[in-house]
């Protein structure tokens, strides 16, 4: 199990890489911190153009430190943080490096579901999301994407190893809703951005 998670992190490390183009300021890091529903493991990636010390925090919702590191001499990376132990509620999710500093706020709720499935922006990314999904056995998902017209303008179907992750590139879409279906045809995740 862990050298599959290890191989799914790789291959999404690298999709963030080569999704990261030229787009945006040098000096600006790409950052998306995400969980899927009831999962207790939340995911940091980062990804910079210049290596340097990233810092690393996580507060509760009265500002108390649960959880600090450095990382250091790095300019990429990919680090999962497991809140299992922690109470309910929401956690602040600081990344900061000698030239920016990115902060998200997540919920972590400690109940679990059959199929995870997340979708975020990534972070000082314009127009850049990632879908992430986490199912307990191989099966085809039906991934959506309508503009705001709802006019189908992308559609594909994956095939899910207990866990898929990748990056959309959407800067030809303003506004636009994702759907993700089951092989049953039963919706199982609506969004709109």
């Amino acid at each position: 199990m862990k050298t599959i998670i290890s191989i799914l992190s790789c291959v999404l490390f690298c999709t963030l890489v080569s999704a990261r183009g030229t787009e945006g300021s040098a000096a600006t890091p790409s950052v998306a911190v995400t969980n899927a529903t009831g999962s207790t493991l939340f995911k940091v990636y980062y990804k910079s153009s210049k290596s340097g010390n990233i810092t690393i925090t996580i507060r509760n919702e009265t500002g108390e430190n649960i959880f600090s590191e450095v990382i250091r001499k790095t300019d990429a990376f990919i680090r999962p943080y497991n809140f299992e132990g922690l109470p309910e509620g929401q956690y602040t999710v600081t990344v900061e490096n000698s030239d920016s500093k990115t902060v998200e706020k997540v919920n972590y709720k400690n109940y679990k579901v059959e199929k995870l499935i997340h979708i975020a922006k990534v972070s000082n990314e314009a127009d850049k999301y990632l879908l992430t999904i986490s199912s307990p056995r191989q099966e085809d998902v039906y991934i959506y994407f309508f503009d705001a017209s709802g006019v189908l303008v992308y559609n594909e179907i994956q095939t899910i190893h207990k866990e898929f992750a990748q990056i959309y590139n959407l800067k030809e879409i303003k506004s636009f809703s994702v759907e993700v279906w089951d092989k049953d045809g039963v919706l199982r995740k609506y969004v709109s951005f």
